[in-house]
């Protein structure tokens, strides 16, 4: 003897289903990128949106473009650190209109600077790579405004402090540095060494114990008060407030053979502060220094360098210990 299934209960089973499969279709539909050197890295991501595809990190992204033409999904999750990611990826999604979300490392929100979303049980971090002319035109308006209603503070400052210097050279000093899209400007600093120190050393990297400091200079630098003339190239378009520092073009070289996104952080204007400055200081290694301006790169806002010049200004009223 057979028992008849009611049909008001196969009729449930089949509206479930079917809610199920439309509930999977109106999710988000996404791609996963595995760093599968990291070891695996559980996730709940299934439950929140359509995964199409799970695909290791390389720099082969054949399978990412041909999984992007046909599912069309609307993100691509990388399981993996900001430093690691590949530009290229991002311009493929970019290309496509497709955002790019990255494992959040805990460090991201130390300066409170970027936002993690959560989704599949872990913290993400969205890309914002400098493309929004709007955006720029914001950031330049600020500055230049900024720079102006502190100049009559900063600018007897400036004069004070090149008098107290000028009794042994010349009180202002002036340096080659890499600026946005790799194109090179004349830095200018309150001179913080002793004149014609490099002819026997050639360019260094600053670090807090460089012979030549002079004992003032020392004294400058640790309120890095020697960086208020880099104002003027604030004004002259060369820098911005906020962003990620200068480096020198003896430097710049080997730097992008070594890391190879080092140019990302040429994507925007240097700045005289922001988030390497404020947390690593002079003694920041490169790797250090790349990472933290990636993040500045990807995250910013207005709100953000705002956040970094209070952080900054608080920082000059109690002198860095990290000089």
């Amino acid at each position: 003897m057979t028992t008849e299934i009611p049909a008001a209960i196969v009729d449930d089973d089949v509206r479930r289903t079917q809610a199920v499969q439309a509930s999977a279709s109106e999710r988000r539909r996404a791609v996963v990128i595995e760093d599968v050197r990291r070891g695996p890295v559980s996730d709940r991501l299934a439950e929140e949106l359509h995964v199409l595809a799970r695909l290791p990190l390389q720099r082969d992204l054949s399978q990412l473009r041909a999984v992007i033409a046909v599912g069309r999904p609307a993100v691509v999750l990388v399981k993996a650190p900001l430093e690691n990611l590949d530009f290229r990826l991002v311009r493929l999604c970019a290309a496509h209109r497709v955002d790019v979300l990255v494992l959040a490392h805990p460090g991201y929100g130390l300066l409170g600077s970027a936002r993690p979303r959560r989704l599949g049980g872990l913290p993400w971090l969205r890309l914002r790579w400098p493309h929004q002319r709007t955006g720029m035109r914001a950031k330049r308006a600020v500055d230049v405004l900024l720079v102006l209603l502190s100049a009559p503070v900063l600018m007897p400052l400036v004069l004070v402090l090149c008098a107290a210097v000028c009794w042994d050279g010349p009180p202002l000093y002036f340096q080659t540095r890499v600026g946005r899209g790799g194109r090179l400007f004349r830095l200018v600093k309150i001179r913080t060494m002793r004149v014609g120190v490099e002819r026997a050393t050639g360019p260094t990297l600053t670090r807090p114990d460089a012979p030549g400091i002079t004992s003032i200079g020392r004294v400058l630098r640790r309120y890095h008060l020697d960086e208020l003339p880099q104002l003027w190239n604030v004004l002259r378009g060369e820098m911005s407030l906020v962003g990620p520092r200068p480096e020198r073009p003896e430097f710049v070289s080997g730097f992008r053979r070594r890391l190879p996104l080092y140019d990302l952080r040429h994507l925007l204007c240097p700045g005289i502060t922001g988030i390497a400055q404020l947390t690593n200081g002079y003694t920041a290694a490169v790797d250090d220094k790349l990472r933290c301006d990636l993040l500045y790169v990807s995250s910013r806002s207005l709100r953000m360098d705002l956040t970094l010049l209070a952080l900054t200004v608080g920082d000059l009223m109690r002198g860095f210990p990290r000089d």
